[in-house]
């Protein structure tokens, strides 16, 4: 009842790259949720300086606004395709009576961010620590860009094991490992889950070592990547929707490789890799991406383009257990 209600007191709203959602100063007559792409809030012209945040899927922006109908605050801007749930003010009073738990999240948002406001703030040479269900992975980066900090940021997993570690330098991130990865392969590895299980802490002003965590180079801005990285969390979630899990195997059809001409010629060299780890036996996506030096999107991806080529073909691990029982 309630979806359904939802469903009939908002708007789905589909945007092209570079579209103005609406502009600072703008009558405020909605909020949105963000259902899939990448939104830019532009905060030139706000009181205090600071660079422009990203969103993506399942943020909530426009609400402040939206619930006590003040002008528009920022400019805000689609950073690629984006689709939206538009909830119009008018619309309020009847969501409160029908969907009472929709309150219940927006209230849970908020309170989100006057946390984040009161306590994710970087002071100099500020020891920051917290556990990664009660802050996103993207709000911890753009506080660590936005306020220019030079430090290591760690993410532990929940037997406090570090599994990745990166060092800013005025808020832009220079080397990183994560597991097996370095530099941008990390970067996009970190990213492509929504959430993590585990804490993460911040060292101010503390720099790498040699033999420490931090491996590979990155020279790109802080902004370009973190819109590349949910850019690749929505395409992963895609190939995962019609691949399955990384515990579906993949099993070799074919004898000789040959990489499709209409595939990215980059992945190449990945690809051949694949193709010989998979050589004896089938293999899960898992176990690929732990023989690999690249994110779990490139692994789909190659995969992807192998099973059109009918190079490969896919079993989930189920089917497979099933037919060895059989056997």
């Amino acid at each position: 009842m309630e979806l359904r209600a939802i469903g009939e007191l908002s708007q789905v709203q589909h945007l092209s790259d570079a579209e103005v959602i609406y502009p600072r100063g703008a009558e405020s007559d909605a909020l949105y949720i963000i259902n899939r792409g990448v939104v830019e809030v532009d905060h030139t012209g706000s009181k205090r300086a600071q660079a422009n945040t990203y969103l993506s899927r399942g943020d909530m922006f426009g609400d402040l606004e939206a619930l006590t109908g003040q002008p528009r605050s920022h400019l805000v801007r689609t950073r690629e395709p984006v689709s939206l749930q538009a909830f119009r003010s008018s619309d309020f009073p009847e969501l409160v009576r029908r969907v009472p738990t929709f309150f219940k999240y927006l209230c849970e948002q908020l309170a989100f961010r006057l946390l984040h406001e009161n306590d994710v703030v970087l002071p100099h040479c500020l020891e920051l620590s917290g556990s990664l269900s009660n802050f996103d992975l993207t709000t911890i980066y753009q506080t660590i860009t936005h306020s220019a900090q030079t430090g290591e940021l760690r993410i532990m997993d929940e037997h406090e094991k570090t599994i990745s570690a990166f060092f800013f330098e005025e808020g832009q991130p220079r080397r990183g490992k994560f597991q097996h990865l370095f530099g941008e392969e990390a970067f996009w590895q970190l990213f492509l889950k929504e959430s993590l299980e585990g804490t993460f802490s911040f060292s101010s002003g503390t720099r790498s070592t040699p033999g420490d965590l931090i491996g590979g180079e990155l020279d790109r801005h802080p902004s370009d990547m973190l819109i590349s990285a949910l850019q690749h969390r929505d395409e992963y979630d895609v190939l995962r929707q019609q691949m399955g899990e990384n515990t579906t195997l993949v099993r070799r059809q074919k004898l000789n490789f040959a990489w499709p001409p209409n595939a990215n010629a980059d992945l190449e060299p990945i690809a051949e890799q694949i193709w010989q780890v998979a050589y004896s036996a089938p293999i899960s996506l898992a176990g690929l991406y732990e023989k690999c030096p690249v994110c779990e999107l490139k692994i789909y991806r190659i995969v992807s383009a192998l099973v059109q080529s009918e190079h490969f073909g896919l079993v989930t691990r189920e089917v497979s257990e099933t037919a060895s029982m059989v056997a």
